[in-house]
């Protein structure tokens, strides 16, 4: 993987949302010189910082690192789908032990 890679999307995301380098510095408590360097020497930095940045980018960190995946909006939005899909399961599970107990034993 090439780290000029990763700046790339930094830039283009930083675009997209209309954000300034000294703002995204601001966002993960650093600052405007030190992504500057960061950039400038093509340096990745530490694993959480690159967390920080992709939070704040709606992105996750496996974008920033040259990973295929979609955004942060998106995976939310599948896994509620997946959540209200397991309640139903639950509601109904707990609706066949409710008639479950109303049936007699036979005798």
């Amino acid at each position: 993987m090439k780290t000029l890679d990763f700046w790339d999307r930094v830039g283009a995301l930083l675009k997209a949302h209309g954000m300034t380098q000294k703002r995204l510095a601001e966002l993960i408590g650093t600052s405007q010189n030190t992504l500057e360097r960061w950039k400038r020497y093509n340096r990745i930095p530490s694993t959480q910082v690159v967390y920080f940045i992709a939070i704040n980018l709606g992105v996750s960190s496996n974008f920033l690192l040259g990973g295929e995946e979609k955004d942060i909006a998106h995976r939310r939005k599948k896994e509620l789908e997946a959540r209200r899909s397991i309640k139903k399961i639950e509601d109904l599970l707990l609706k066949a032990l409710e008639e479950a107990r109303k049936i007699k034993p036979l005798q």
